[in-house]
C-alpha cells in the first residue's frame, strides 16, 4: 500500500463520510473513491460498510486503520522528536488515567511538567481497560496511568509498577448497607463497576476468597462521578482503591463499609507501547510520574 494512503485512510475512518474526507483531504469525492477501491484491492479485504449515514469499518479494515493511525502518530512524533532534539520543547503527551491516578498523582505531575515544559500540550483523559490499552497500541495514547494489564492485554507494552493500593467498600451515607461486614450479608446488594463490562468486577474476588459466587454488578460506568452520585442516592455498593477514598469522602455523602478487604490490592503502573519510542519530553514526563507515584504510595 503506497505511503499516501495512510492519510486518507485516517481521515475517512475519523470523520465517517466520504464527502468529508475529501473535503479535509483537498480531493474530489470520486477521486477518495478510486483511491480507495484500489486500496481495497491491493489488500484483499473490505476496509468499510456503507451505511445511510455514511461508512463504518469492517473488522479487517479497522486492523488496518488502527496501523494507520500508529503510521501518522509515528511520524507526528518523529517531528516532535526532533524539534527536542533542538531545545525546541514543542508538541502533546497524550495520557489515559484511571480514578486513582487523576486524583493522586496527575496533579502534581502536571503542575512540575508544565513549568518545566510548558510549549509541551498535555492530554488528559479518563479511561479502562482494554480501550485504554487499545489507545497505546493504536497510537492515540502515549502513555496510561492506572490498573496494571494482565494476561494477553500485556502483551507487546512495557509496564512499570507505581504503587499498590489496598480495596475499599462504599455506600451512600443513609445507605441500609453502611454498617455491613460479613460477606453472606453483602451477597444480596446491589453492586456497581467503574469501567466497561468487559473489566472484571474486583469485588466477586471478596465473595469468591470466602467461598461464595459474588453477585453480578447491576451498573457500569467509565464515569467515577456518575457512580458516585449513584452511590450517594441508593442502596448500591461499589469498590474504590482505598489511596482515594478520603478525597471521595470529602467531596461525597459516602462511607466506607467496615470490611476486611486486606485480601484485596490493586497495582497501579505506568504502561507504554514497546513499539514507541518516546521523546525528550516524554522520558521527562515518565520520570516525573515515577516520582509522584513514589510519593502517593501507602508508607508501610
Amino acid at each position: 500500500m503506497k505511503a499516501q494512503y495512510v492519510e486518507l485512510i485516517d481521515a475517512v475512518a475519523t470523520l465517517g463520510s466520504l464527502a468529508a474526507a475529501a473535503k479535509v483531504l483537498g480531493k474530489s469525492q470520486p477521486a477518495i473513491t478510486k483511491a480507495l477501491k484500489k486500496i481495497e484491492g491491493d489488500l484483499g479485504v473490505v476496509l468499510f460498510h456503507r451505511v445511510p449515514s455514511g461508512i463504518v469499518p469492517t473488522l479487517e479494515g479497522q486492523t488496518v486503520i488502527d496501523r494507520c493511525r500508529r503510521i501518522q502518530s509515528d511520524l507526528k512524533k518523529l517531528s516532535e522528536d526532533v524539534a527536542q532534539s533542538r531545545g525546541q520543547y514543542v508538541g502533546m503527551i497524550s495520557v489515559v488515567v484511571s480514578p486513582l491516578a487523576a486524583l493522586k498523582i496527575i496533579p502534581p505531575v502536571l503542575r512540575r511538567f508544565q513549568n518545566r515544559f510548558p510549549g509541551i500540550e498535555l492530554n488528559i483523559t479518563g479511561g479502562h481497560a482494554p480501550k485504554a490499552f487499545h489507545a497505546l497500541r493504536s497510537g492515540e495514547a502515549d502513555f496510561v496511568i492506572g490498573p496494571a494489564p494482565d494476561g494477553q492485554p500485556k502483551a507487546g507494552l512495557h509496564v512499570e509498577p507505581l504503587l499498590t493500593t489496598s480495596v475499599t467498600f462504599l455506600a451512600g451515607q443513609q445507605s441500609y448497607l453502611k454498617d455491613l461486614s460479613k460477606p453472606q450479608d453483602l451477597l444480596n446488594a446491589r453492586w456497581a463497576v467503574i469501567g466497561p463490562s468487559s473489566r472484571r468486577p474486583l469485588f466477586q474476588d471478596f465473595f469468591r476468597l470466602h467461598g461464595l459466587q459474588g453477585p453480578a454488578p447491576v451498573i457500569r460506568s467509565d464515569s467515577i462521578l456518575s457512580i458516585l452520585s449513584v452511590l450517594e442516592q441508593s442502596d448500591i455498593v461499589c469498590s474504590f482503591p482505598s489511596l482515594i477514598v478520603d478525597e471521595v469522602r470529602e467531596r461525597w455523602s459516602v462511607t466506607a463499609l467496615p470490611v476486611d478487604l486486606s485480601m484485596l490490592t490493586v497495582d497501579i503502573a505506568l504502561t507504554w507501547t514497546k513499539e514507541r519510542l518516546l521523546t525528550p519530553a516524554a522520558l521527562a514526563f515518565a520520570d516525573i510520574v515515577r516520582e509522584e507515584g513514589r510519593n502517593c504510595a501507602p508508607q508501610t
